[in-house]
């Protein structure tokens, strides 16, 4: 009873500050299209018989980059759940640009970091299935709607650093294709090496500020528009480099409402933020105020996130939901993605039944009002 009351408080706590609306938002946030995770059942179980550190976690387990069917069938689900404007609902499809070219790396011996476009990364992964197509069938139906995770998912100074040091399990999964090895010796929050921009030593900060610039580039090259929205993947981004992304066009950052940053060594500091908090240069932060990951060994429904929606709707906020692709990937196991899809065709007609005022944005649409109407 007392730990259900201090987390009914927690959850109104976070909304009460900031811009309010009488309109029920929806937004959903999907991070990690476009990188690579695990890249297939053949490489999983290699690393897991050499006795790798990747464990059964659902992103080593079930995670590969985004197939065909896993894009068409999420969009089977959106489309056949509608608002009170008989509009599908929309996945904002957070997005790295890059993976890193392995073989490039390697011929470099491990001296020069390079990377491919995520479309040429889909190319080779799937040749037959022109993935990249229902990307653009999403786009074109204003279903899914890619925003900014950043240039690569990957800590790359410091994987190219302990590649250079010869670690063997390190190795040993960059020759499977696989980035996201816990090594030891890693502060925990670049843990896997996928805190893009994580650093320990001042001389890193030139290279993700190209990194970020790069990153606004390619997004314009493969979507032909630039974005409006930045998620620094695992929420750590040095306030340094929020001028860099408003220099760059962004006009919204996603933060916490704690969030980390890098100073020298790797230490970390943090600093706080409420949703509409204004930044540098006319950049606006914004929060997410829910979350929703079916698939994760703690998930037990969709109450809560449902709770997390009310609060959001009781406060006059819009309810912003965190989500991730593993959720619905489906390239290494079709048992996951089906489980849930499942569960968000549940939340999504719970809302609709619950609020049946409530309107499907994408993230920069609903940023947009925010700002407009404040």
């Amino acid at each position: 009873m007392i730990a259900n009351i201090k987390n009914s408080i927690r959850l109104n706590l976070k909304n009460i500050p900031g811009w309010r609306t009488s309109r029920k938002i929806l937004v959903l946030e999907c991070d990690d299209y476009g990188s690579t995770r695990m890249p297939s059942e053949n490489a999983y179980e290699r690393l897991s018989s050499a006795g790798l550190n990747i464990g059964s976690a659902r992103y080593d387990r079930y995670e590969t980059i985004e197939t065909r069917e896993d894009l068409e069938q999420m969009f089977e689900v959106l489309y056949e759940v509608r608002d009170q404007h008989n509009k599908p609902a929309v996945m904002t499809a957070v997005t790295s640009m890059t993976n890193p070219d392995f073989g490039k790396i390697r011929s470099s011996g491990f001296n020069a970091y390079f990377y491919e476009k995520f479309t040429d990364t889909l190319k080779r992964y799937y040749p037959e299935s022109n993935v990249f197509e229902m990307w653009k069938q999403g786009m074109d139906a204003g279903i899914f709607v890619p925003e900014l995770h950043g240039r690569e998912h990957i800590t790359v100074q410091l994987w190219m650093q302990k590649l250079r040091e010869g670690d063997k399990d390190l190795l040993f999964a960059f020759d499977e294709g696989f980035v996201s090895l816990a090594v030891p010796g890693i502060h925990s929050i670049a843990k896997g090496f996928r805190a893009e921009f994580y650093f320990d030593s001042e001389d890193q900060k030139p290279f993700l500020v190209n990194s970020i610039k790069d990153s606004v580039i390619l997004f314009w090259e493969i979507f032909g528009f630039s974005p409006r929205v930045f998620v620094p993947s695992n929420g750590i981004f040095n306030p340094e480099f929020d001028r860099v992304v408003a220099g760059a066009g962004v006009r919204f950052l996603n933060v916490n409402h704690s969030m980390p940053y890098c100073v020298n060594r790797g230490d970390l500091k943090y600093r706080h933020f409420i949703t509409g908090q204004k930044g540098p240069e006319g950049l606006t932060y914004y929060t997410r105020n829910c979350a929703f990951e079916p698939t994760e060994a703690s998930y037990n429904g969709i109450g809560f996130t449902m709770k997390q929606v009310e609060a959001a709707f009781r406060w006059g906020k819009p309810a912003i939901i965190s989500t991730h692709r593993g959720n619905f990937a489906g390239g290494i196991d079709d048992s996951n993605r089906k489980y849930g899809l499942g569960e968000l065709r549940k939340l999504l007609k719970a809302i609709v039944k619950k609020w049946p005022d409530v309107e499907f944005l994408s993230s920069g649409d609903a940023l947009d009002f925010m700002q407009q109407s404040r």
